[in-house]
């Protein structure tokens, strides 16, 4: 089954922009080795490619099931995981954040994201009792 014309211009834009993306990156890392760039902006660089990396992965690894007439459903458990490694991740560094005082009271969203924590904790501790009896 094809794309419809309006369906093949959007996977050529999508083309373009990933190879306009994938030159950028290549000249980016010339200027990374360099070493000129604040350690903190590097981490979060880092993973924000680390992000699309894998969404890329899964993305591809889904096309590529569909084509073989396999379920690809399957990609979703590694995503789940993923996600939840990269929660952990994000936790550690919002920590440390706090810890150095890079974040407090008037840092817009932290009201949200306590509550979204909240509500992941209050999710997750029945679990952890559950499997700790």
């Amino acid at each position: 089954m094809g794309l419809s014309g309006e369906g093949q211009a959007a996977a050529r834009s999508v083309s373009q922009r990933l190879k306009a993306a994938t030159d950028e990156l290549q000249k980016l890392e010339k200027l990374v080795v360099s070493g000129d760039c604040a350690p903190r902006v590097l981490c979060d660089f880092r993973g924000a490619v680390d992000n699309i990396r894998q969404t890329a992965w899964a993305v591809q690894q889904w096309s590529e099931l569909q084509q073989q007439h396999r379920d690809p459903y399957t990609v979703l458990d590694i995503l789940s995981e993923e996600r939840v490694r990269r929660a952990a991740q994000i936790a550690k560094d919002l920590t440390l954040d706090l810890e150095s005082q890079d974040l407090g009271l008037g840092t817009e969203g932290l009201a949200n994201l306590f509550h979204a924590i909240e509500g992941l904790y209050g999710r997750l501790a029945p679990l952890f009792r559950k499997n700790l009896v």
